[in-house]
């Protein structure tokens, strides 16, 4: 019987020893991830300009016509001007 419950705690050590790895691993790749959308963001907040075509996260086209600070008017094709933060911009065109 001594021999099954160190089977088990040996068993159960390696099993903690993987799933420390996995989570160091998922901490790491998570990191990463979020450091290159960080720069994704801040170089397409640098590059926001009147005349440049943008996407909302909500998938609204514009264009934008002014940038005053953190608030950016965009027309639409419609003609309509939207007042919106600079931080609903996801993507440039």
């Amino acid at each position: 019987m001594g021999d099954l419950g160190s089977n088990i705690l040996s068993s159960s050590i390696a099993l903690l020893i993987l799933l420390a790895i996995m989570g160091i691993a998922y901490t790491v790749w998570s990191q990463i991830n979020m450091r290159k959308k960080r720069d994704y963001f801040k170089k397409l907040h640098e590059e926001i300009a009147p005349g440049k075509e943008v996407m909302f996260s909500g998938g609204i086209f514009g264009t934008v016509k002014r940038v005053s600070g953190d608030r950016v008017t965009v027309t639409t094709r419609s003609g309509a001007e939207l007042d919106v933060s600079r931080y609903a911009i996801q993507q440039l065109d």
